[in-house]
């Protein structure tokens, strides 16, 4: 266990705690000397949720504090979720030596495709999951914006039907992009208790003269409407660009980093990186190397608030594939300049394309160049160490049509809705 006289992770006063023995077997016997409230503290120190599981079974007091909900609330709002395992057309878990397996086994029997939905015609379309929930839509036959949202908990097996998106049915919609946000922050810096089951749900749709993003929030002034942000620089930045090729401009995978959800404009003459900021809900852009063009790119946190960009790289001279590893930086007059910091080299049996970034992992997944030689695999990144590994085997893992599942088993994961 951590040191128990540092401060308590809730931000409060610090209070002196018993020193207490590694094994968790013996918790039982420390716990019953104990008030409840400081048995909690010294649970919310407890550093994984594998050790928080084991603590439970430790015995029938230990399980009712760490089964109740406002302190699986605490604890996961504490303690950074690991990457289990890929959503696709199946959950798909980690698998062994990586040091989640053990968890995503948990979730093998859960429902995924929220088959408890009312049904629908046409049918519910999953398009995004994040914080232990899943949106689906329902997608219109023609060029209209996605109107018709449900947020689910699967392994709650609960749902949330929202109101219609309200739109002019005379705009024609060229792309749209429905997903999943954080709350809004508090400006306190506690931990709020209903903190778990806020959440938001953003639309970002673009028209032929404009880009707007649609937000439904469940808490806040605006809770349960629909609100409407246009990015007033999108004529600006799409200047020079016929009308026809507007309309076929499109945006990269979507990654959330330091605030801000980022999509890559490669194409069209424009090759930048969009930015919107949840906060303050401003759009801004700003460039791309020229040497991304014809490349898969995946954004990531890197230090000191800065944003770092993986870019996939095939090198024909050893018929392989890199990772070259970039930060934004400031040199100069220039206060945005990508400078290289590392390149990961990657096995030169596979082709590669990438799945998404959470839970402190890149994931990629590698079809064999040779295909009767053996299956399709995910290796995850290590950002911390940029140290790959195996993830799990991705026969059915389709990149473009994947979410990446980041939570705790479902014995430590509280109602979501």
């Amino acid at each position: 266990f951590s040191n128990p006289n540092r401060e308590s992770p809730n931000n409060s006063t610090t209070m002196a705690l018993p020193t207490l023995p590694c094994n968790l077997d013996a918790l039982p016997t420390v716990q019953a000397t104990l008030p409840d409230h400081l048995t909690e503290e010294i649970l919310l120190r407890v550093p994984t949720a594998a050790d928080l599981a084991r603590a439970s079974m430790a015995g029938p007091s230990l399980r009712r504090i760490i089964a109740d909900h406002s302190f699986l609330r605490r604890f996961c709002a504490l303690h950074p979720p690991p990457l289990l395992g890929v959503i696709s057309c199946s959950f798909i878990p980690s698998e062994p030596p990586h040091p989640s397996a053990a968890a995503a086994r948990a979730l093998t029997d859960s429902d995924f495709s929220c088959s408890f939905l009312p049904s629908r015609e046409p049918p519910w379309c999953r398009c995004d999951f994040r914080d232990g929930r899943a949106l689906f839509c329902v997608v219109p036959d023609d060029r209209v914006l996605v109107r018709d949202f449900a947020v689910c908990d699967p392994l709650h097996r609960r749902y949330l039907l929202l109101p219609p998106v309200p739109q002019d049915v005379s705009d024609l919609v060229y792309h749209c992009q429905p997903f999943l946000a954080p709350a809004g922050e508090d400006d306190g810096t506690g931990i709020a208790a209903d903190a778990s089951l806020r959440f938001r749900v953003m639309c970002l749709a673009k028209y032929q003269t404009q880009l707007v993003i649609f937000v439904f929030s469940s808490s806040g002034p605006h809770a349960g409407q629909w609100q409407t942000v246009a990015f007033d620089g999108w004529s600006t930045l799409v200047a020079g660009i016929s009308e026809d090729a507007r309309s076929t401009i499109c945006f990269g995978k979507r990654y959330y980093v330091h605030r801000c959800f980022c999509w890559a404009i490669p194409g069209n003459g424009i090759n930048k990186l969009l930015m919107l900021h949840i906060r303050t809900m401003e759009f801004s852009s700003i460039n791309l190397p020229p040497g991304t063009r014809d490349c898969e790119v995946a954004f990531v946190e890197a230090s000191e608030e800065r944003l770092g960009m993986f870019t996939l790289h095939f090198s024909p001279e050893d018929y392989a594939y890199h990772l070259w590893y970039a930060i934004l930086v400031g040199i100069g007059d220039d206060p945005r300049q990508w400078q290289t910091e590392d390149v990961v080299p990657l096995p030169h049996d596979y082709c590669y394309y990438t799945v998404g970034v959470a839970g402190g992992y890149l994931l990629l997944n590698g079809f064999p160049k040779n295909p009767d030689m053996r299956d399709p695999d995910c290796f995850s990144l290590n950002l911390q160490t940029m140290k790959l590994e195996h993830f799990c085997g991705a026969s059915y893992v389709m990149p473009l049509q994947s979410e990446l599942y980041v939570g705790f088993p479902p014995s430590l994961s509280p109602p979501t809705i």
